[in-house]
């Protein structure tokens, strides 16, 4: 099939994850793809033509009727929209493909509420170019990564559990975790359940597990990295040199310190306590990737803020989200300004869930059973 398509044989392993595993084409079935054009020339929505190409093709070969729409609109901070050439065509559709950036249903609550209200299948499509559908990122089994999501999930099902979390920059966090829900403007889905029987929303490969609520969390996070899409409207690289020491009392921020960035930071909580509230200050949910592939170089990745979604994703990346505000009337937007560590030690009521950035449900048979059925695809790396 490979040569029939003209399409390179890994990213037909990966494009054969998305089509058959993750977004289950089937024939007859209306496919919309959506792209910026902004993203073919460095933008935040990375994209390429082949990429794009290539899934509808792949789409197409399975038997359903797959458009492609560019998008060329400038998206402005706080007036983030959803333009209504893209709902009439996702209405339209038994199947939304997304390669946006601006439009993520984590920060557009507008969005997020429309897809739930057409109730067209949605993916979000992380591997957007081809040399990122050619990685073992890509590659790797879909059956596997969502067993990594299922299982991670576990040590967290222990309702008021004390915890501690550590890592080497300095982080040291201590706290209650709360029961495994729902919390009014933050999304997710239920820990015990697949996407599928829980939303509308499907992202490929899998990116991070639902969030993790806490109480009473006291101590200090040290970070120095943080998700692109809110790094880029509060002015500051995905990644910087300084870190950023952020002090909580029971459940708050109560500081935030460093060089530029966490001057520029401290502006942004207090631009959006405007819009959302107090709550910008409360410190009580952190998740975490669940994909044990999610590592791209810099010639397989070359934008920064592209490169560091993905990085999001790994198993080993640890995030916290400062401030914990939703959405409202007047502001529809979710303020997911995220905090991220790499190298976190994290036990659970004395178990050890993280060693040193090691997720150690990585170790489960489980997840060897399942990367036996795919022996030429990526597995579980080595811990190293």
């Amino acid at each position: 099939m490979s040569s029939q398509l003209g399409i390179p044989k890994s990213a037909l392993n990966s494009l054969t994850q998305l089509v058959d595993y993750n977004a289950q084409v089937k024939p007859g079935q209306e496919v919309i793809i959506m792209a910026h054009i902004d993203g073919l020339y460095g933008s935040g929505n990375y994209v390429d033509e082949e990429a794009i190409g290539w899934t509808q093709t792949m789409v197409q070969s399975r038997g359903a009727n797959c458009s492609i729409l560019w998008i060329d609109e400038q998206m402005k901070k706080h007036q983030w929209r959803v333009p209504p050439i893209l709902k009439g065509a996702i209405a339209n559709a038994d199947l939304f493909i997304n390669t946006s950036l601006d439009l993520a249903i984590e920060e557009n609550a507008e969005f997020r509420h429309y897809i739930e209200e057409v109730k067209t299948w949605y993916v979000r499509m992380f591997p957007v170019t081809s040399k990122l559908l050619m990685t073992e990122w890509a590659q790797t089994p879909h059956e596997l990564v969502n067993m990594v999501r299922h299982i991670s999930s576990e040590p967290f099902m222990n309702h008021m559990a004390d915890f501690v979390m550590t890592d080497p920059n300095g982080t040291h966090l201590e706290g209650k975790i709360l029961d495994p829900v729902h919390r009014e403007g933050i999304p997710g889905m239920p820990y015990n359940s697949w996407r599928r029987d829980a939303s509308h929303y499907i992202p490929w490969p899998e990116w991070v597990h639902p969030p993790v609520n806490c109480k009473d969390v006291n101590g200090v996070l040290v970070f120095n990295c943080m998700l692109s899409f809110w790094a880029r409207h509060i002015g500051i690289e995905p990644e910087w040199k300084e870190p950023v020491r952020v002090e909580i009392e029971n459940g708050l921020i109560v500081n935030i310190t460093g060089g530029e960035e966490a001057e520029l930071i401290k502006r942004n909580r207090k631009e959006l306590q405007e819009k959302v509230g107090d709550g910008v200050w409360k410190f009580d949910t952190f998740h975490f990737g669940i994909h044990p592939n999610a590592k791209v170089n810099a010639n397989e990745c070359p934008n920064i803020d592209y490169k560091r979604i993905i990085d999001h994703s790994h198993t080993r990346n640890v995030h916290w989200h400062l401030g914990s505000s939703p959405a409202n009337k007047n502001y529809n937007y979710y303020p997911h300004v995220t905090a991220d560590i790499r190298d976190c030690t994290l036990k659970i009521a004395d178990k050890l869930v993280y060693d040193n950035g090691y997720m150690m449900c990585l170790q489960d048979k489980r997840l060897k059973d399942i990367e036996a059925k795919y022996p030429d695809l990526p597995g579980i790396p080595e811990r190293i």
